[in-house]
Order: C-alpha cells, then sequence, then structure tokens
C-alpha cells in the first residue's frame, strides 16, 4: 500500500519480495516464468529487477514521444499480457464493495482485512451461486 500522492510502482521490489506460492509439497515458490503488468511499470529498473529474480517481465512498452517504440518492444509477448484480465476483472469485483473502493478504513491492517474478507465474499459468491 501507498500513500495517495505516491505511484505504487515505487513498491514493485518489496511487493515481488514477499509474493510466494504454496502449492507442491517443499518450499513455497518464488520465482515465476513470466510477471506481468501495466505501462505504469515500463522502467529499466523495474525490468532489470523481474530479470535479476529469474522472471521474464511482461509489461508493454510507453510510447516514445516521436511516437515509437523502443527497439526492445520486440519481443512483447501480447498472448501472456492478455492473462492480466483475469486479475483485472477481479480487482474490478473486490472494488464493488464500497468500504474498500473508497477506503474508509485508516490503519492498514483493518483496510487488509476488509479486502481478504471481500475476495472471500467474492469466493463463496462464486462457489454458492443464488438462485432464487
Amino acid at each position: 500500500m501507498t500513500p495517495g500522492q505516491q505511484h505504487e510502482s515505487t513498491q514493485a521490489a518489496k511487493l515481488l519480495d514477499g509474493v510466494a506460492v504454496r502449492g507442491k509439497p517443499g518450499p513455497p515458490r518464488t520465482r515465476f516464468g513470466q510477471v506481468a503488468g501495466d505501462k505504469a511499470y515500463d522502467s529499466d529498473p523495474i525490468r532489470k529487477d523481474i530479470r535479476s529474480r529469474g522472471s521474464e517481465p511482461v509489461i508493454p512498452h510507453r510510447k516514445r514521444p516521436d511516437g515509437s517504440y523502443p527497439p526492445s518492444a520486440e519481443g512483447f509477448d501480447k498472448r501472456a499480457y492478455r492473462r492480466r484480465n483475469v486479475i483485472e476483472r477481479l480487482n474490478s469485483r473486490l472494488k464493488e464493495f464500497r468500504r474498500i473502493a473508497t477506503r474508509y478504513d485508516k490503519l492498514l491492517d483493518s483496510f487488509k482485512a476488509f479486502i481478504l474478507l471481500g475476495f472471500i465474499m467474492i469466493w463463496l459468491k462464486d462457489l454458492f451461486p443464488y438462485t432464487p
């Protein structure tokens, strides 16, 4: 979480440090094949950090002032980038909860708790759809 005046891309490295996905027995997975982000994360330091972690960045390049793209934009994986849509739609569903969308909570811990409750409510709605 960042203050309103600070962009979240400043916390990209911290976010990647905190990701650990459990699955198979053994230690949680902290390295991924690809890490996706939108154009706001288009910076060389972020791309370099993702590569140093053994992952491939899937971040579209911004246009230059002259309207062209940098030469490194050639290898952009559009198919992988489209899969970001699943996360964007989940975030959109989470914003249906007014308390989360407007961030009424002052404390970060209580805000995180309500985000978790929102995810649980979405999961329960999908698991047990209401049919009269």
